[in-house]
């Protein structure tokens, strides 16, 4: 895959998931919040530039640093020549993710009674989200922030059974496309499906605004994810890996 379109997918997610403040540098993002998430607080090389590589990176580093974090850099296949000069530098790999998607087509999915969503975040909501995505205390402002600035279309959606909630997952849609974040079922729910049933219904609704394509991201190994999702008829698009910046590099 080109880097122009792993640039238009990287523009999708980026956007579907809002960092505090992002920065331009010659065909890279830089993004920032406050160490709330790796997606947020990263660098992704987008276009071809014209600066020297390696005076761009020197660059991200201090910016970074700057705000008492280390260098992340988010790649793809597409940026395999900036990947060879960080592993050069020292730089540590983490988390091997890959970016999926699929077609909608009308009647392929139908909303779920048992799901309760807005297109807002709410109090309730979040604190779900924060429990059973164990998001630190110190970072729940952040995170409030980031999900609360959406001005897309939105869905918060929760799936209750027996009255408990036991599955949240949020829907991002943009253009034509809906993206889909942080789908997590409460640890003694697991292997339930109420996660597919979560899914079902969060692209039953984007095909009701229009999507004709949703798109998520998903570690690889995390198998269970990558399994529920292939059931689904998501395939990949190109993966995606971090480079940190280690105490030792140069």
């Amino acid at each position: 895959m080109q880097l122009r379109d792993v640039a238009h997918l990287e523009t999708l997610t980026s956007s579907a998931w809002p960092a505090l403040a992002n920065e331009y540098l010659d065909g890279w993002v830089l993004r920032f919040a406050a160490g709330y998430t790796k997606r947020a607080n990263s660098v992704t090389p987008m276009w071809q530039g014209d600066l020297p590589m390696l005076q761009k990176v020197a660059y991200c580093e201090q910016r970074y640093q700057q705000q008492g974090l280390p260098a992340l850099f988010k790649l793809s296949p597409a940026a395999q020549a900036l990947d060879d000069v960080l592993l050069e530098r020292g730089y540590d790999l983490i988390d091997y993710c890959s970016v999926q998607s699929r077609s909608l087509q009308a009647g392929d999915f139908a909303l779920d009674v048992a799901v309760q969503s807005s297109d807002k975040v709410s109090a309730d909501w979040f604190s779900r989200f924060a429990e059973l995505n164990h998001v630190p205390e110190s970072h729940q402002a952040t995170a409030w922030q980031m999900l609360s600035s959406y001005a897309c279309p939105t869905q918060f959606a929760t799936l209750f059974h027996d009255g408990k909630a036991v599955a949240c997952a949020l829907a991002v849609l943009q253009f034509n496309t809906v993206l889909l974040y942080d789908v997590v079922t409460l640890a003694e729910q697991r292997r339930q499906g109420y996660a597919r049933r979560l899914v079902s219904h969060l692209l039953a609704w984007s095909q009701q605004q229009g999507a004709t394509k949703a798109v998520l991201q998903v570690v690889a190994a995390n198998h269970a994810a990558c399994a529920l999702y292939a059931q689904l008829g998501f395939t990949e698009e190109y993966p995606y890996w971090y480079r940190r910046q280690s105490d030792g590099a140069i």
